[in-house]
């Protein structure tokens, strides 16, 4: 009668020493207004960005440091979408970038050399460095194409 009990006992124990993971961490939402997360030290490039910030865990936006100033001063007053006439000539640009070329929601940042659609059509030929390219669909990365010598290319 003990063996029995002792075997029960046995049987029942390991699912309850198993191990846990814990929680999956979740990316941040709603940086602070005039913050850039983390890129790979290229966020103060961008003249909208005031400060950079680090995701912790429980969505918190940690401020890491301040941006210098950009060249001319202050920093650019925000588009206004209902200007008459544009500020600069029309660029034209041999694709369209689908959704999703500069990130969205649920996608964290790639590591080199992989890269947002955006960031490499930002960058001109040399692509930034870049090889794979990424777009953000469904909050996740999707493949969209690569970088080569004459610049980006969309994978068939």
């Amino acid at each position: 009668m003990l063996g029995r009990a002792l075997v029960c006992v046995l049987v029942t124990l390991p699912p309850f020493l198993a191990c846990d993971d814990g929680p999956v961490a979740q990316p941040c939402s709603n940086i602070p207004e005039g913050g850039c997360p983390i890129a790979r030290g290229v966020s103060c490039n961008d003249p909208a960005c005031e400060a950079v910030y680090a995701c912790r865990p429980g969505n918190v936006w940690e401020l890491l440091y301040r941006c210098p100033e950009h060249e001319g001063g202050a920093r650019p007053a925000p588009l206004d979408a209902s200007v008459d006439e544009p500020a600069a000539p029309p660029f034209d640009a041999s694709i369209d970038a689908p959704e999703g070329a500069f990130g969205g929601p649920g996608c964290p940042s790639l590591q080199a050399p992989d890269c947002s659609l955006g960031l490499a059509l930002s960058c001109g030929a040399g692509c930034c460095g870049c090889e794979d390219l990424y777009v953000c669909e469904e909050g996740g990365w999707t493949l969209w194409g690569v970088c080569t010598d004459g610049g980006v290319r969309a994978d068939p």
